[in-house]
């Protein structure tokens, strides 16, 4: 990502890799995982791999140390939500034009 000059990385870490990538302009906006998901969404996919014999790792930070017997915490649903929220607020309300015909094609 980094060598693509139209890309940005918003938000990155060493553990995790990129979350946020936006390209100039902020015509468009890739989100790198799942923060819509549900608190067992991402249990049951890993059961459903874990159980087809797939070489699967327990998903780190998700089940209370790391034991996939646990029901999981679900910690990040207000970060999820002020995430979108933040994204509606700021790219689609304040930044798009009232007049479509306003609009550039770049990156449509």
């Amino acid at each position: 990502m980094e060598k693509v000059p139209k890309l940005r990385i918003y938000a990155e870490s060493e553990e995790a890799g990129l979350f946020a990538v936006v390209t100039k302009g902020s015509r468009q906006i890739f989100i790198m995982g799942h923060a819509e998901y549900d608190r067992e969404t991402l249990e049951l996919e890993y059961l459903r791999d874990k159980n087809a014999g797939l070489p699967i790792s327990v998903p780190k930070n998700y089940f209370p140390d790391d034991d996939d017997t646990k029901t999981p915490v679900m910690n990040w649903r207000s970060t999820a939500n002020l995430l979108y929220y933040n994204w509606l607020n700021y790219f689609v309300y304040q930044c798009t034009p009232y007049d479509i015909n306003e609009i550039d094609g770049e990156g449509l």
